[in-house]
């Protein structure tokens, strides 16, 4: 319910920066850093000027969030300068849709992701874990090995076969390269609202629209092929295809079908991928983490490759992946704007203003987490989180907008975890300056080099 807005305080403190452009230039060449400036230097709440008359509004406690998120949700949408350039890319998929729009197009997605369908797909995803590892054994143990890149590999391997159930290996490079320039094509459009519009033939443009038709093209073509066959599927784009609306009895259209499978194409290879990415980062920088990891994983009967079944028997495997999003959340801050006025925190919030969940701050602040800025696991072992705040930790977001593939990337990030760690320990190779890229998902920059040594 909205906020009472009986007492609002005034409005709350933060900074102003320079006198025409404000501290926009500072969040889009650090963000991450200008969060935590904000954070120490004005407290829970802060109120940033961006330029003349509009000011972002940035919550770090947890029932703030909750407000926005949960409470009071329907107030709050996806403002356009994140909808319309990322929605160039996934077109009206759940990510950027709102409305009734996206009522519809969860109701029908929401069978792809059921507990049965994830543990038919739990099996897919384990497959394709051991399968990659076996391809590892044949990297000489000596040579480095850009284990992001290989990450990418395969989530988009599990992406397409879970999704597809086709392999994208053959595509994974022009692809990959898609990917990025979208990315990049939509981080630019973000935070420069005064570039041309997309039909001008600029190079960036032109770019983008080679790397948008290569991504059209891999979905489009599956989803022809699939609309040939004859054969029974279990993966995601068979549900998607035989979802119908109770109501109406209608299924997607052609285009909301491409534009829902382009989003889960985006999302499984590009949140999971990254998430794995720190993961290594983390465990190679944590040898004894790591060690104990590996013997709870090869303390699996028979010294078996690690099942769908086996997941209840891996707590501080999942605890690490759990861990890692924590200090490196995909999203690290989630931007919404009002609908109507509301109270936060005891600040008057009013109609169309901005405000940024920061979980890059929240699942680092001291109030809730000791030591935050340690790599512990044991904070997500079972019971460890009591009397924790619900939306300290929050790396899929939360309320009816919450991320509907959560289960399946925490699935995949466990299985993928144990299945190397089974078979190899790995080492960080030093001397390396890895940075957070805030370009899209929340990726290690330049990429992270380790060595795999047999065990």
């Amino acid at each position: 319910m909205p906020g009472t807005l009986n007492s609002p305080r005034t409005q709350p403190p933060g900074p102003r920066g320079h006198w025409l452009w404000g501290c926009s230039r500072e969040l889009q060449r650090d963000p991450l850093g200008f969060y935590e400036r904000a954070w120490r230097e004005f407290g829970d709440f802060a109120r940033v000027r961006i330029v003349p008359g509009m000011y972002l509004y940035m919550l770090f406690r947890p029932e703030d969030v909750e407000q926005v998120l949960v409470r009071n949700h329907r107030n709050y949408r996806k403002p356009d300068f994140f909808n319309k350039p990322l929605g160039s890319v996934a077109g009206r998929g759940l990510v950027t849709s709102d409305g009734e729009l996206w009522k519809t197009q969860r109701k029908l997605a929401q069978p792809a992701f059921h507990r049965d369908r994830l543990a038919v797909l739990g099996v897919t995803m384990a497959e394709a874990a051991n399968s990659f590892v076996e391809e590892l054994s044949q990297h000489p143990a000596e040579q480095p090995l850009d284990i992001q890149q290989a990450m990418s590999r395969l989530t988009l391997k599990i992406a397409g076969e879970t999704l597809f159930g086709a392999d994208l290996s053959s595509e994974a490079s022009s692809l990959g390269g898609a990917f990025k320039t979208a990315f990049e094509h939509v981080h630019l459009r973000m935070n420069n609202q005064m570039l041309p519009p997309e039909w001008v033939p600029t190079a960036e443009n032109r770019r983008f629209r080679k790397a948008k038709a290569i991504l059209d093209r891999v979905v489009e073509e599956m989803i022809q092929a699939r609309r040939r066959e004859n054969v029974v599927r279990n993966d995601l784009l068979a549900t998607l295809l035989a979802s119908r609306d109770d109501e109406t009895g209608q299924g997607m259209s052609d285009t909301q079908l491409r534009d829902e499978v382009l989003t889960l194409l985006l999302a499984g290879n590009d949140t999971v991928g990254a998430a794995l990415s720190w993961c290594w980062y983390l465990l190679g920088q944590h040898p004894q983490i790591q060690e104990e990891v590996a013997a709870e994983v090869r303390s699996l009967p028979d010294g078996r490759a690690p099942t769908v079944a086996d997941l209840p028997a891996l707590p501080l495997t999942r605890a690490v992946f759990e861990e890692t999003m924590r200090l490196y959340p995909p999203a690290p801050g989630q931007p919404r704007q009002t609908l109507g006025p509301d109270e936060l925190s005891g600040y008057a919030i009013p109609k169309n203003a901005y405000v940024m969940v920061c979980q890059w701050v929240i699942h680092r602040h001291p109030e809730f987490w000791t030591e935050p800025d340690v790599f512990n696991p044991r904070r997500f072992l079972p019971g460890a989180d009591e009397g924790r705040p619900k939306f300290s930790y929050f790396p899929f977001g939360g309320g009816p907008r919450s991320c509907i593939g959560q289960h399946f990337a925490m699935m995949e990030g466990i299985l993928i975890l144990a299945a190397v760690l089974r078979r190899f320990r790995v080492e960080l190779i030093p001397g390396q300056t890895i940075e957070p890229d805030t370009t899209f998902t929340l990726k290690p920059k330049p990429g992270v080099n380790v060595r795999l040594w047999p065990r």
